[in-house]
C-alpha cells in the first residue's frame, strides 16, 4: 500500500477541484514525528478510517470561513503530521450526493491499497451538500472494516448538528460493539456550536478509549502534533532480561514525581494534551499507597484577586476531580489548595508567560528499597 499521506493529499486536492476555493489560511508547519518510533514509541493503529462531514451546515461560515474548509485543512493537517505509517487507511465523505445511487454516506476511498485514478474518480461524484446522516457513516463502517486486522481508529471531522433522524450516539455505540476492545473512536469538532459538541463528546465516549477534541485545539502545529502521537502511537514496553546477579546491599532512595497542568485562559477543563502525565501522576501514586499530594492551583494576573482565587481552587478541584473518577485515586490521599496570582512563574506580560502561570501543580516523593 503506497503512503497514507499521498491518499490524503490527493483526495483532498480532488475535492477541492470540485468544489468553491477554498480561503487562503495561515501557514501551518507540521512537527516531524517520525523520529518518535525510534524514541519508545510504537505504532498502535493497523486501521484508520477519516469520517468527514460535507454537509450543508458545514457550508456556513464561522470566524468568516466556510466550516467545510477548516474541516478539510485539518484533515490535511493530520496527513502533514503523520509520519509514513503502514496501515489501511479509508475515507468516508457524508451529506452530498454521491454517484449514481443518491447514497449520501459513503467511503470514496478504500479500505484497500492506494490507486491514484480510483481516488480522483471518486471525489468527482461529490456533488451537492444534504443534511447530517452523521449515524450513518459509523453504521457503514462496520462492513467496511468486516475484513479488517489488528487495532482501528475512526475520527469523525464534523460540526456534530443536523444529525437527521437516527442517533449517531448509537451508531457509534454499534460500532464499538462490531470490534470491542480493537476500535477507538475519536472527534475533532469544526464550529463552536454547544448541541454539536455535546454530540461528538458522546460519540467519542461511545468508544471508551479515545476522545473528543475541537479544531481549534488542533489548529496549531503542537496541538496536532499532540492529536496524532495521542492517536497513532504508544509506549513501548521493553520487557527487563532477566540475569542472575550478586546480592547487592539493600539501602533507601527517595524518588520525586512532577506534576504541572496548564489550563487556557478562564478555563478549568482538563485538556487532551494533559491527559498523560495525570496517567503517569495516577501510576505513581498507586505504585506507592503510603503518598498524598497536595493539588496546587494557579492564575494569571488578568481579572480580580477575589475572582483568580476562586478561579485558581476550581483549578485545582478539576485536577482531583480526574485524578480520582477518570484514574480511581482514593479521594482522600488529596488536598487542594488555590493561590490566585499570587505565586506567578513567569512574566504575566506575554501571552507564553501568562500561559505558564495559568496551572495545577504537585510534588509527591516516595521512599524505596534499592540496591546499590
Amino acid at each position: 500500500m503506497k503512503r497514507l499521506q499521498s491518499l490524503w493529499i490527493l483526495f483532498l486536492i480532488g475535492f477541492l477541484a470540485g468544489c468553491a476555493p477554498m480561503a487562503s489560511e495561515t501557514a501551518f508547519t507540521p512537527t516531524d514525528l517520525s523520529g518518535k518510533l525510534g524514541q519508545g514509541y510504537k505504532q498502535k493503529v493497523d486501521n484508520a478510517v477519516i469520517i468527514l462531514d460535507a454537509s450543508s451546515s458545514m457550508y456556513d461560515k464561522e470566524n468568516g470561513k466556510q466550516k467545510v474548509e477548516q474541516a478539510k485543512n485539518v484533515v490535511l493537517h493530520m496527513n502533514d503530521t503523520l509520519p509514513p505509517l503502514k496501515m489501511q487507511a479509508g475515507l468516508h465523505v457524508f451529506g452530498p450526493t454521491l454517484g449514481p445511487n443518491m447514497d449520501d454516506s459513503k467511503l470514496i476511498y478504500g479500505m484497500t491499497d492506494y490507486n491514484a485514478a480510483d481516488l480522483a474518480a471518486a471525489v468527482k461524484t461529490v456533488q451537492v451538500a444534504g443534511v447530517t446522516p452523521l449515524a450513518k457513516p459509523l453504521l457503514k463502517s462496520i462492513d467496511d472494516l468486516k475484513n479488517s486486522q489488528g487495532q482501528i481508529a475512526v475520527i469523525a471531522v464534523s460540526d456534530g448538528i443536523n444529525t437527521a433522524t437516527q442517533s449517531p450516539v448509537e451508531a457509534a455505540e454499534a460500532l464499538k460493539n462490531a470490534f470491542g476492545e480493537r476500535i477507538c473512536i475519536y472527534t475533532i469538532l469544526i464550529g463552536s456550536n454547544p448541541v454539536g459538541k455535546k454530540v461528538l463528546e458522546d460519540v467519542a465516549a461511545a468508544g471508551k478509549c479515545g476522545f473528543a477534541t475541537t479544531e481549534g485545539d488542533v489548529a496549531t502545529s503542537e496541538g496536532m502534533a499532540d492529536f496524532v502521537e495521542k492517536v497513532f502511537f504508544e509506549k513501548e514496553v521493553v520487557k527487563p532480561v532477566v540475569q542472575k546477579v550478586v546480592p547487592a546491599p539493600v539501602m533507601e532512595k527517595t524518588i520525586t514525581m512532577d506534576l504541572k497542568v496548564l489550563f487556557d485562559f478562564d478555563k478549568t477543563t482538563i485538556r487532551p494534551r494533559e491527559q498523560d502525565q495525570l496517567d503517569e501522576f495516577a501510576a505513581f501514586m498507586k505504585s506507592h499507597p503510603q503518598t498524598t499530594a497536595v493539588l496546587e492551583g494557579h492564575t494569571d494576573n488578568i481579572g480580580s484577586a477575589a475572582y483568580n482565587d476562586g478561579l485558581s481552587q476550581r483549578r485545582a478541584e478539576s485536577v482531583k476531580k480526574y485524578l480520582v473518577k477518570q484514574l480511581g485515586l482514593e479521594e482522600a490521599r488529596l488536598t487542594t489548595k488555590g493561590y490566585g496570582f499570587s505565586q506567578p512563574i513567569a512574566t504575566n506580560k506575554t501571552k507564553a508567560g501568562r500561559q505558564e502561570n495559568r496551572r495545577v501543580v504537585a510534588v509527591i516523593s516516595a521512599t524505596i528499597t534499592v540496591k546499590e
